[in-house]
C-alpha cells in the first residue's frame, strides 16, 4: 500500500509516496514449533569432517531440501537443530541423532528421503520420528553409548590379558582439564566390556561407556589404557572406532530414537 509522509514541505512541494509492504511475521511461538528427531549413519571420508563443519554440511543440507525448518529469534536468527553428543574426529557411527523444530508438519518419510537427496556419500538418514511437544533433547538425556572397536591383526593383545584388564578394581588415566593433566578412575564409566577372540588374541573390542551432560568417557581412553596395561605402543590412527548405538539409559534399553 501507499503511505503519505505529510501534504508537503516547507515550499508547497508534495512529498514522495513511499511503497510499503506488510510485515511477514515467520517467528513461531515455541509451543506450535513442531519437533522431530532424525537418526543417521556417518562414515566413509566424511567421518574426518569435524563437529562444526558438520552442523555446516547440514545447515546447507536443511535449505537445500526445503526443510521448513524452524529459527532462533534474536538479531542472528539460526536454525533449531542439536546434536545428541559430538562424535570424536575419525570414528565411524551408525547411530548419530539430531533433533530440530519444524514450521510445518512433514511425513517422516518425506525428510528422510529429502535430506538423503541432499547429502554426501557418507551420510545417511536412516529413521526420523514426530517427537512429542513436551519431549526433551536428545543431548540433555543421552546416558550411555555402545562402540565396537576393531584392532588390526598384527597388534597382538592376548584375550586373557583384556579380561585382567577390565578386571582390575581401578583403571587409572591422565585426564586432560583445561589447565591440567588430573588422574581419574575410570571404572565407573565402563559399563559394559567384552571382546572378541581369534586364536586368542582380541580381535574386535565391544563397550558400553558413560556419556552426557554429567559423565562421559571417550571409547579411545580406555582402549589406550588396555594398550598400556598389556605393553603394547598404541598405534595412532590405526585402529577402527565405531559407535554403535546411544541410550537414555546405562542398561543400554532405550535408544534414543
Amino acid at each position: 500500500m501507499l503511505s503519505p509522509r505529510g501534504s508537503g514541505d516547507r515550499k508547497g512541494r508534495p512529498y514522495k509516496m513511499i511503497a510499503t509492504h506488510p510485515r511477514k511475521d515467520t517467528k513461531m511461538p515455541q509451543s506450535q514449533k513442531l519437533k522431530y528427531r532424525i537418526k543417521f549413519i556417518k562414515t566413509g571420508n566424511v567421518r574426518f569432517i569435524g563437529h562444526l563443519d558438520l552442523m555446516s554440511l547440514f545447515n546447507m543440507a536443511i535449505k537445500r531440501a526445503s526443510i521448513p525448518i524452524a529459527y532462533s529469534e534474536g538479531f542472528n536468527p539460526h536454525q533449531l537443530l542439536s546434536f545428541a553428543l559430538p562424535l570424536s574426529l575419525g570414528y565411524h557411527s551408525n547411530a548419530e541423532y539430531l533433533d530440530l523444530s519444524l514450521t510445518v508438519p512433514l511425513e517422516c518419510k518425506e525428510i528422510v528421503e529429502s535430506l538423503n537427496a541432499a547429502m554426501p556419500d557418507g551420510i545417511k538418514i536412516t529413521t526420523a520420528a514426530h517427537m512429542p511437544s513436551d519431549s526433551k533433547s536428545s543431548a540433555s538425556i543421552i546416558s550411555a553409548c555402545d562402540y565396537t572397536v576393531v584392532l588390526p591383526s598384527e597388534f597382538k593383545i592376548l584375550d586373557s590379558t583384556a579380561k585382567d584388564f577390565i578386571a582390575q578394581k581401578e583403571i587409572v588415566i591422565n585426564k586432560k582439564t583445561k589447565k591440567s593433566l588430573t588422574a581419574v578412575d575410570i571404572t565407573p564409566d565402563i559399563l559394559d566390556f567384552s571382546t572378541d577372540a581369534t586364536d586368542e588374541f582380541v580381535e574386535k573390542i565391544h563397550m558400553r561407556l558413560s556419556a552426557g551432560p554429567e559423565r562421559s568417557l571417550r571409547a579411545d581412553s580406555v582402549v589406550k589404557a588396555l594398550f598400556s596395561f598389556a605393553e603394547v605402543d598404541y598405534p595412532e590412527n590405526r585402529l577402527t572406532y565405531i559407535r554403535e548405538e546411544m541410550y537414555a539409559d546405562i542398561e543400554g534399553t532405550k535408544p534414543l530414537l
